[in-house]
């Protein structure tokens, strides 16, 4: 592997996702199209509008079920359906505050949903790869804010992030118990974990993100008040991690039991809030907009990093865009979002990160 992720391997593997109607999940499935695979998607559909799964009609691109994974007669048979090759269960999507809100069934479908899937697997024969996206919140607050890496201490943390943990460690558990790398020559199934952060993209809808918020602002020539801008932040194109997921998923298909049990995916770059949403407003090229500060809170805060060391050695990966090109890019879909009313451009960035 090395420099882009390989389109020759992913021509006709059958993929199957789950929440591929996610910010994260659209974009997956969108790449894994791009690159020649057969995909398979099972969620709840996506609930708010708009979002990047229906504005690029990936219900009518890809074989969508819509369901709960919760309920294990329904997986059991679009697993069946689908005869995948390759899972990326990609899991509960959001922000923090909106987790707040309905903390129980944040744990249901995070633990019931990647247990039921795991226990599905031990039936489906065809799979042989298997990667469970958690969070990079998961680690216990480091207080010298050094690079976090896979072996560093894990704990409870926010309702979202502690959800996306206990989902790990039900991956984890079957992957000792069931699918351990000593047995993998009897049951053929490579399982790991890869932790990724907050990531900028177009199609993010979502109100309390900062690109969001931002985009309206400077469209509708508002100044934007950023509560925090000295919080120096982590910052990733959603396409870098995308790839980062792929390539795992390779490296577990080819090389089997020879990986880790769990990754990092992290950014490569940190940076204010502050500098940031100043460049996203000149590269928007919104020459009135403005950014200001709620002065009430101007204290420095640090976010957390990760070391993905471990995932540039086992199989080549590192974030490509570099913030600059992120935001460039993000602003581009943006703009073509509200200037066109043709879904047919909003799935260009794919086909330039993997070309």
């Amino acid at each position: 592997m090395n420099g882009k992720t390989a389109s020759s391997f992913w021509q006709g593997k059958r993929v199957f996702i789950t929440y591929p109607t996610s910010f994260l999940g659209a974009w997956t499935a969108l790449a894994l199209e791009h690159l020649g695979a057969q995909v398979f998607g099972f969620s709840e559909t996506a609930g708010k509008t708009p979002n990047l799964f229906d504005l690029t009609n990936l219900a009518q691109r890809i074989s969508m079920t819509y369901g709960d994974l919760r309920d294990e007669d329904a997986f059991r048979q679009v697993l069946q359906f689908a005869q995948a090759d390759i899972v990326l269960h990609l899991g509960e999507t959001g922000l923090l505050t909106e987790a707040e809100k309905k903390p129980l069934e944040i744990f249901s479908k995070s633990v019931l949903g990647t247990a039921t899937l795991m226990e599905l697997l031990r039936e489906t024969a065809s799979v042989r790869s298997v990667v469970v996206v958690s969070s990079d919140k998961v680690y216990s607050r480091a207080t010298d804010n050094k690079a976090l890496s896979e072996s560093d201490k894990v704990a409870a943390q926010d309702i979202l992030p502690t959800a996306k943990l206990c989902s790990e460690f039900v991956a984890l558990s079957y992957r000792n118990t069931f699918f351990s790398p000593e047995k993998y020559n009897k049951h053929k199934v490579a399982v790991a974990t890869a932790r990724i952060g907050s990531a900028i993209g177009g199609g993010d809808f979502s109100e309390s993100s900062l690109i969001p918020q931002a985009v309206q602002s400077f469209l509708n020539k508002k100044s934007f008040e950023i509560r925090n801008p000295q919080s120096v932040r982590p910052w990733i194109h959603v396409l870098d991690q995308v790839d980062g997921i792929l390539r795992l998923a390779e490296a577990l298909y080819v090389k089997g039991p020879k990986l880790a049990e769990t990754y990092n995916l992290g950014a490569a770059e940190f940076e204010s809030i502050g500098e940031v949403m100043k460049e996203f407003a000149q590269v928007m090229g919104i020459q009135s907009a403005s950014v200001s500060a709620n002065t009430n809170k101007l204290s420095l805060s640090l976010h957390g990093q990760m070391n993905s060391d471990l995932a540039k050695q086992h199989f080549d990966w590192e974030p490509r865009w570099n913030l600059s090109r992120a935001l460039e890019k993000t602003a581009q879909w943006y703009q073509t979002y509200y200037k066109e009313d043709s879904s047919e451009h909003l799935s260009e960035n794919v086909v330039e990160y993997f070309s």
